[in-house]
């Protein structure tokens, strides 16, 4: 089965989060200014919003049948993010975070809502036929 609309959108998101995540380890300088990391996760935000405009109908978990990978995507996606955002917070170096940790952070948010929407996107029931 392949994925719908809204699953794709969600992938989508998934992917440029995690060039910049991965750029942010990698380089160790953040790839996007401190403005575009607002806005990756209102992208993200309205990715959900969108997400549940376009899908209707019932529960279907019939849909967790999906191909394995779309499993990994969302928990990777979801707790991986979650966790980015978190330990920031949780740490004492919050108060000297370098402009790479608070990108991390921002963009951790960004991929908790992407796979957030990814999960929900594949337990219901698209509104459309593809």
């Amino acid at each position: 089965m392949k994925p719908s609309r809204p699953e794709w959108a969600s992938l989508l998101v998934i992917l440029v989060d995690a060039i910049v995540i991965v750029s942010g380890f990698v380089t160790g300088s953040p790839l996007l200014p401190r403005a575009a990391n607002v806005v990756l996760v209102v992208v993200s935000v309205a990715l959900m919003l969108v997400v549940r405009i376009m899908v209707k109908g019932g529960f279907s978990f019939r849909g967790l049948a999906r191909p394995a990978w779309v499993g990994v995507v969302t928990a990777i996606a979801f707790l991986g993010g979650a966790l980015l955002f978190a330990i920031p917070l949780l740490t004492e170096q919050y108060v000297d975070a370098s402009a790479v940790e608070n990108q991390r952070g921002w963009v951790g948010l960004a991929l908790a809502f992407a796979g957030g929407s990814l999960f929900y996107a594949a337990i219901r029931r698209p509104d459309e036929s593809s």
